[in-house]
């Protein structure tokens, strides 16, 4: 089911109600007991929280007096879904439920709410990979990558701000897997002929034994919503458990 979206010249608060009234009308016209929102939209630029994002009330305040720099487009979905004690999925690096002030939502609601980027192309190698050169005593000096893409992804994060949410949630697999940070770059561009396809090229430069380097390299092809699919299907399954 699709929404319409929220326009400049609805107010932060109706759009809430709004969304909410077509979650709510979906659960009784399906007779559903519940209804599990998963967000799979492109990616937003990174949110520097607040304070108003850390309580829920202050949240509250915000949306009523229709701050919009403060509630973006991912996390006024799943305020508008928490609201109506609906589970929330976030699927992308998109700030979503990551600010406490929905967290103390979910649980207010007693909902599941959880995901950070599901992973389904070169970050999911990353935290496969990671790990063997961690258990081998293999030390990455450098991980490089270079990714292209096409489709409404590619296309979004050809701009440079939604593009950082992205770089961050990438880079951020391999400090916490390796124990320590090796140098590591990442490169997204867009090529609208992909279409919902994508290709990443890596190249892996590490040291083993004696301080001798050695390299990795591989080149990762797939399609963007078949590799998607059964994640988010599992994730809604898992949920509704």
């Amino acid at each position: 089911r699709r929404s319409a979206p929220v326009t400049r010249r609805e107010s932060l608060a109706a759009a809430s109600g709004r969304l909410g009234d077509d979650l709510d009308r979906f659960r009784e016209e399906h007779r559903l007991d519940t209804v599990v929102v998963v967000n799979v939209a492109s990616t937003e630029p990174p949110l520097a929280q607040t304070a108003e994002h850390r309580h829920l009330d202050r949240l509250r305040r915000a949306v009523n007096q229709d701050r919009r720099a403060l509630v973006p487009p991912s996390l006024l979905y799943a305020y508008a879904t928490l609201e109506r004690g609906f589970p929330y999925v976030n699927f992308t690096p998109s700030p979503g439920i990551a600010v406490p002030a929905l967290q103390e939502l979910g649980r207010k609601h007693h909902v599941p709410f959880y995901g950070s980027d599901g992973k389904t192309g070169e970050t999911l190698l990353k935290t496969v990979l990671a790990p063997m050169f961690r258990a081998r005593s293999l030390e990455v000096l450098a991980w490089e990558g270079f990714n292209i893409l096409g489709g409404g992804d590619g296309r979004t994060l050809a701009d440079g701000r939604n593009k950082r949410s992205k770089l961050r949630s990438k880079a951020g697999v391999l400090g916490k897997t390796l124990g320590y940070e090796p140098h590591a770059a990442v490169g997204i561009e867009y090529v609208p002929s992909l279409g919902n396809w994508k290709t990443a090229w890596d190249f892996v430069h590490f040291r083993g034994f004696l301080g001798t380097r050695m390299s990795l390299q591989f080149i990762w092809q797939g399609c963007d919503s078949i590799l998607a699919a059964p994640l988010v299907l599992d994730l809604v399954r898992l949920t509704e458990f």
